[in-house]
């Protein structure tokens, strides 16, 4: 299997997501060094908004983005898979936008963690989906060289 351009940085982005969910979710009180002074962390992560099923969200982050990695990994060894990882990642960006505009328009606080992690989630998307175009115009190219060669 080659390795494409989007490969390396979507794995380093996944896995950093997942260690800053783990980091987020060990730190007490939203007391951590990626929060700088003038953040609302604690307020944030503290607030009602903060939680998922009952679960602090940077836990419940940790786990998707765990899901995110292997629906990854499965895309990689089989492209029929793709389609469940590209879906994913709207989902991921989706709820990222939810996040940041809780903060923004609810709140009225930023947590400087969870904009970082919210913005990677949208950032991947971004990534998946020129990939995405890149693999239809792969695909195109593919169908046009077949037509050629049954034409010939």
């Amino acid at each position: 299997m080659k390795i494409k351009k989007y490969d390396v940085i979507l794995g380093l982005l996944i896995i950093t997501e997942i260690a800053l969910s783990v980091y987020i979710g060990f730190s007490a009180q939203g007391d951590n060094f990626i929060c700088n002074i003038g953040s609302s962390c604690d307020s944030v992560q503290n607030s009602i908004y903060g939680t998922l099923f009952g679960m602090k969200l940077a836990w419940f982050g940790a786990i998707c983005f765990s899901v995110l990695l292997i629906l990854f990994l499965i895309a990689r060894f089989n492209r029929k898979m793709y389609w469940l990882f590209f879906l994913a990642t709207i989902v991921g960006a989706l709820m990222a936008i939810y996040f940041i505009s809780i903060q923004a328009f609810v709140l009225n606080q930023y947590c400087t963690s969870c904009l970082i992690v919210d913005g990677i989630a949208v950032l991947m998307f971004v990534i998946v989906f020129f990939e995405y175009l890149d693999f239809k115009r792969e695909i195109k190219r593919l169908e046009k060289k077949i037509e050629e060669k049954i034409i010939r």
